[in-house]
């Protein structure tokens, strides 16, 4: 593979030299006073871009563990769960439920369409055996962001748990974990973090606890098991606080060193560029002539799903800026395969460094394949908006 690949798409995506630093550092224990110390400086910096003061849980494997982890905890077997499904990642929650012997009702949002909140209250408020819910924040298979307030309001209002999956905006776009009252929140360090893919992270609310401990039926799981990594956490506090699995140290050491530069740029002015690199990005390729999957008021602060011209083939495209330009874009999924490119801007990415060489591949290579675009004003629109 080339090595001098930029990573364009959704996740993962590039991590800092100083990253790659880290990871590179001699083997360590996953015990003893310098990993403990290690451990909780993580947590708490996970704290920090959560926004929240709940139990958060690292977990050696990755963000889709934290999903599942989720969902088995949150309802019984036998018992509802809502799945709020917009996209793919919103089938994954299904499948996840259906293993574990939930029963699934099922708010649908069009693919590019956001979660439906009116949708979500007519569900809770016809159904009261549903005790959870489970969305993707920002579906990154077409993206589109969701707004979260009033779906989590309905949920409280309800008495119904909440699953927020975050594996595609925490870190780059603001979620108050707790203002939100958000349950469960998953997440993952492949993406905005700015990390490696590995560890995937859980928050987890004092009334989820509640719920847990007054379930009839233990949780069907050892390893994905919230109460044996409290309890192992707890009586192992100081030599072992990952709990009874080995912890993956170097990843934790990468993690770490993303953690202090996202919190070193500061969460408002993080938050903020990721906004101004998605504002920029839309407009420039506005200014090519294409159209954009998703409309403005739902865009996702971290990736842009680009409709292709008639008669261009995506993975083709995709392919000719891969072999020319050493930069990797992901196409749409499902049926939009190849008519839809989706680029990612998260991190590292969210920057003129990345975003206008990929804005200028994406033109040269249309224009190759005989696609009609407007020559030479996307970069500079790109930039006149970025830079504002």
């Amino acid at each position: 593979m080339n090595s001098n690949l930029k990573l364009m798409i959704p996740g993962p995506t590039e991590v800092s030299p100083e990253v790659c630093r880290k990871l590179s550092e001699p083997m360590r224990p996953h015990y003893g006073p310098e990993f403990c110390k290690l451990y909780f400086e993580v947590v708490e910096k996970l704290k920090k871009v959560y926004q929240t003061q709940n139990d958060l849980y690292i977990l050696a494997a990755t963000s889709s563990s934290a999903m599942e982890i989720a969902v088995s905890h949150a309802v019984e077997p036998g018992g509802k769960m809502l799945i709020c499904n917009n996209g793919v990642f919103g089938d994954r929650f299904t499948e996840m439920a259906e293993a574990y012997g939930i029963k699934v009702v099922t708010t649908r949002s069009e693919y590019g369409q956001p979660v439906n909140a009116m949708q979500v209250n007519q569900a809770l408020e016809s159904d009261p055996e549903i005790t959870a819910l489970a969305l993707v924040h920002n579906e990154s298979s077409t993206g589109v962001e969701s707004p979260l307030e009033p779906i989590m309001a309905a949920a409280r209002g309800k008495n119904v748990l909440s699953i927020v999956d975050t594996v595609s905006s925490m870190g780059g776009v603001n979620v108050k974990t707790d203002a939100l009252g958000i349950d469960f929140c998953v997440s993952g360090a492949q993406k905005c973090f700015g990390a490696v893919a590995g560890l995937g992270f859980i928050s987890v609310s004092d009334r989820a606890w509640k719920r847990i401990n007054a379930r009839k039926n233990p949780v069907g799981s050892w390893y994905l098991n919230l109460s044996v990594l409290k309890n192992y956490r707890e009586k192992w506090r100081q030599w072992h606080p990952q709990g009874p699995n080995t912890a993956p140290v170097s990843l934790y050491l990468g993690l770490n060193q993303a953690l202090d530069e996202i919190l070193e740029e500061g969460l408002e002015r993080r938050f903020e560029r990721h906004v101004r690199a998605r504002d920029a990005f839309r407009n420039a390729m506005r200014a090519m002539g294409l159209k954009l999957f998703v409309e403005d008021e739902f865009a996702s602060k971290t990736l842009t799903a680009v409709c292709l011209p008639e008669g261009i083939d995506g993975g083709r495209l995709r392919e000719n800026i891969q072999k020319n330009h050493h930069i990797l874009l992901a196409g749409g999924l499902g049926n939009t395969a190849n008519t839809v490119i989706r680029i990612g801007h998260l991190s590292r990415t969210a920057s003129e460094d990345y975003l206008v060489p990929t804005i200028a591949a994406i033109e040269q290579e249309l224009t190759a394949l005989g696609a009609e675009v407007c020559p030479g004003k996307a970069v500079n629109e790109f930039n006149r908006e970025f830079e504002k």
